[in-house]
């Protein structure tokens, strides 16, 4: 929906950054802080499944 907010330009290089910040093991970090041992083990499918269905989307 806010797709037209943004030139091509900037779509191509939040998706570059996006795809950079895949690590090494294929997953990507959370983006908030964590206040408890297990925060990061259960939200880090969903940010890695967001970001590989946002990459998909855009065909990268």
């Amino acid at each position: 929906m806010a797709r037209s907010w943004f030139s091509d330009e900037e779509i191509a290089a939040s998706l570059d950054a996006l795809a950079a910040a895949q690590l090494e093991d294929g997953g990507w970090q959370i983006r908030w802080r964590r206040w408890a041992p297990g925060t990061e083990l259960e939200a880090r499918p969903r940010v890695t499944i967001d970001a590989l269905r946002t990459l998909r989307a855009y065909g990268r």
